[in-house]
């Protein structure tokens, strides 16, 4: 089977930076499994599972508001995300508090703009959805 380059950078770096034979995720327009050169394609991804095949195993990496892209020509991907981290190394409990601070901020909701707003109840979503995936 053929490989593609798959890059997932975050703020802090590159996460991962890989030869994958295919890599699934859910976006907001619905499921996607790409594999090697595929047709080009960018998805937004609020909250998604990753699963990425390299030589054989799957690695499963937890992405939040992500922007998937795929270039044909070049056969390479990139997924720029705000946070991304390998599942087996996600601390339910340090998941569990940044609920709980976000749900703090909106509650409080004082001085907050309605972008603010708007971004603190996305984020909100993604985390529940990233509690349902690690529980």
């Amino acid at each position: 089977m053929e490989n593609f380059k798959l890059t997932i950078r975050t703020p802090e770096g590159n996460l991962f930076d890989k030869e994958v034979s295919s890599v699934s995720f859910s976006a907001e327009g619905g499921d996607a499994q790409i594999f090697a050169h595929h047709a080009s394609i960018s998805a937004s991804i609020l909250f998604s599972t990753i699963e990425v095949s390299v030589e054989g195993t799957e690695e499963k990496i937890l992405v939040r508001n992500g922007l998937f892209l795929f270039n044909n020509k070049e056969n390479t991907a990139t997924l720029l995300a705000i946070y991304a981290e390998e599942k087996s190394k996600v601390s339910h409990q340090t998941v569990k508090e940044y609920l709980k601070f976000l749900e703090e901020q909106l509650k409080e909701g004082h001085e907050l703009s309605e972008f603010q707003i708007t971004h603190l109840e996305g984020e909100k979503l993604a985390i529940e959805q990233q509690i349902q995936a690690i529980s």
